[in-house]
């Protein structure tokens, strides 16, 4: 079994990142408009994203961001059910061609920015489920200390 190029996977995983932060892509997975298999479906997208780009290398042609607009929009379409009308995969396209050319060059620069700020929402998503955790523990705390305070108050106003 042969390993992957080192620019190829960062190229996969550059356009993972971008899909993941492609909000219309993101409320069709997980409002499951492609069905219960919508996760299935977005990762599926990544592989034939870069499968097309395999395609236009293997030919030695050019990737053209119309092009790709056109396959994010079929694919949104036919998968999900959803007519993309906010222009979004207009930028989806660019960032993901730019990346395209960074990787072929071993330019990794793009897929590092988007790798550190997948990290800080993900510490900030753990952050907020940790302080939410935290307040209903201490919610749980003063509604026991006001049950007491209340329990104490009754005994003594039949005194």
């Amino acid at each position: 079994m042969s390993q992957i190029h080192p620019n190829k996977a960062a190229f996969i995983e550059g356009v993972d990142h971008v899909l993941k932060k492609w909000t219309a892509l993101e409320l069709a997975v997980q409002h499951e408009w492609g069905g219960r298999d919508s996760q299935e479906k977005r990762d599926d997208m990544v592989e034939e994203i870069t499968g097309h780009f395999d395609n236009l290398v293997s030919k030695r042609q050019a990737p053209e961001e119309t092009d790709l607009q056109e396959l994010l929009l079929d694919i949104m379409d036919e998968d999900f059910s959803v007519t993309l009308e906010d222009g979004s995969e207009k930028e989806v396209a660019r960032i993901i061609c730019t990346i395209f050319q960074e990787c072929k060059q071993g330019n990794f620069a793009t897929v590092d920015k988007l790798a550190e700020e997948r990290d800080a929402r993900e510490r900030q998503q753990s952050a907020g489920r940790t302080a939410v955790t935290q307040s209903q523990a201490s919610g749980q705390h003063a509604e026991s200390d006001s049950e007491d305070d209340g329990s104490n108050s009754d005994v003594s106003m039949n005194e």
